[in-house]
């Protein structure tokens, strides 16, 4: 739920050559045997961002191909995270379904989803040339452009969110059904309120202000859940600007890819307008108005509340990164929004 650092789309540092001597022997020989049999690895570099998996951008030859081709290798590592995450089994599945709805997404090229080959569940994916969102917004857009670009991210929510699912909840495998007891992932926002706050540093940057506001807040979760409950919409769970990758085509914005699926469920999409939302004073104002408008036309529902239920649901992902902030930089942000929330309630 941390947006920080540059996507697994993106080309970040200086590759370095000696593959070899980046990856394991077994990987090595997935990769080469398998994944991309008789290719030739060329170059190789770490790709910064991941929580709970590392990710490498691959250089190789192909035998078969006209010339080098880019990949991104990614491997599964043990998740402790206080929010559910999806196996390497379970987001190839999600990966396929989000494609079936043209959410344009990185095509799979290979995968060890239960690690039998490579010691760890392994992904390869083609890499995609792209500019993260959020360093766009950053860089700053005039409001036509600001606009125009919020409706393209917009429209393909709307279009993650036409997927259906059979019934609300998280993803035990790859069919994509839910447990038949409808559990959503997130389900009692003030108990996980409490849970992050008893798992965090006893040390922490927050205040007790900041404690009260949260715990405040944390009270409308509640009635937000229940003006949702039984929604069963494709949820990214990550839908930040972090995670979608942006690109010029004719002079026009467009998406890319959406990458990061490793924390999806079966719920509503508010979910997801909040999390692309939650630094919206941050960016352009003309985006926010572009995104809510791609979303409406691509037939997205919003009710009359959304923007309030959609921050509410958003403080799932606030928690967590108030109570294990990655930089004192992100925190002072998150916890901007966090009291600014206050302001829009009262």
């Amino acid at each position: 739920m941390h947006e920080d650092g540059p996507g697994p789309g993106t080309l970040a540092g200086v590759t370095r050559p000696d593959p070899v001597g980046l990856l394991d022997p077994a990987t090595h020989a997935w990769l080469t045997r398998h994944a991309l049999p008789g290719a030739l690895l060329h170059e190789m570099d770490p790709l910064p961002g991941g929580f709970t998996n590392d990710m490498v951008l691959l250089t190789a030859q192909p035998p078969d191909a006209p010339g080098a081709q880019r990949y991104v290798l990614r491997r599964y590592r043990p998740s402790g995270s206080r929010v559910p995450r999806n196996t390497c089994a379970v987001e190839i599945a999600v990966l396929g379904r989000a494609a079936a709805r043209t959410v344009p997404v990185t095509e799979v090229v290979a995968a060890d989803p239960h690690g039998r080959a490579t010691g760890r569940p392994t992904l390869l994916y083609r890499f995609v040339d792209g500019i993260p969102l959020s360093q766009v917004l950053a860089d700053g857009l005039v409001s036509g452009e600001a606009r125009a670009l919020g409706r393209a991210v917009g429209e393909v929510l709307a279009r993650i969110a036409r997927a259906k699912l059979p019934r609300p909840g998280a993803f035990g495998d790859s069919s994509l059904v839910p447990a038949p007891d409808g559990a959503a992932p997130l389900g009692d926002l003030p108990g996980f309120v409490e849970r992050c706050l008893v798992t965090a540093a006893s040390d922490g940057p927050l205040s007790g202000t900041d404690l009260a506001v949260l715990r405040a807040l944390a009270r409308g979760g509640p009635r937000a859940l229940a003006a949702v409950a039984g929604e069963r919409s494709l949820v990214h769970g990550d839908f930040n600007p972090k995670n979608v990758l942006v690109q010029r085509r004719s002079g026009q914005w467009a998406v890319a890819a959406v990458l990061d699926w490793e924390m999806a469920f079966s719920g509503s999409p508010l979910f997801d307008v909040g999390n692309m939302l939650r630094f919206a004073h941050e960016y352009p104002p003309a985006f926010a108005a572009g995104f809510v408008d791609g979303f409406r036309g691509g037939n997205g529902r919003l009710p009359g509340d959304w923007l309030q239920l959609s921050r509410t649901l958003d403080l799932f992902a606030l928690a967590d990164i108030l109570t294990a902030p990655p930089d004192p930089a992100y925190f002072a942000r998150a916890r901007a929004v966090l009291h600014r929330s206050t302001i829009h309630r009262s």
